[in-house]
């Protein structure tokens, strides 16, 4: 399992890395039930990137693009790709990307929670 890296300032403010936490909490009670997972922290951003409140779809996408970066070989490794919260997407996807480009096979994504398309 590999998560989202929170971008620099979110983890200076709250001092860590709660998608991290929730992923590696995930990890223990699912091999102390038999699954075969490792939490790995495979992810890194390159460069800063706005904050993404009050960014459409398409400036969210704009904002992320190539800011992710694989930094441990994962060639060949099946990755669950987690992430906190889901609203456009651009984020599990610009992730998704940086794994698929590194050799890796995202199988799957799991999120916290997610917010509500907006009709119109």
């Amino acid at each position: 399992m590999v998560w989202v890296p929170s971008g620099r300032r979110a983890l200076r403010r709250r001092g860590r890395d709660a998608t991290e936490d929730v992923v590696r909490k995930a990890v223990r009670r699912l091999r102390a039930e038999g699954a075969a997972l490792t939490a790995v922290h495979a992810l890194r951003q390159r460069r800063g990137v706005a904050d993404q409140a009050g960014l459409t779809a398409a400036q969210r996408a704009a904002n992320l693009r190539d800011a992710i970066v694989v930094r441990v070989p994962v060639a060949g490794r099946r990755i669950i790709l987690v992430d906190d919260l889901v609203t456009t997407g651009a984020s599990l996807s610009e992730a998704s990307r940086a794994l698929r480009a590194a050799g890796a096979e995202v199988v799957g994504a799991a999120t916290v929670a997610m917010t509500p398309r907006r009709r119109g």
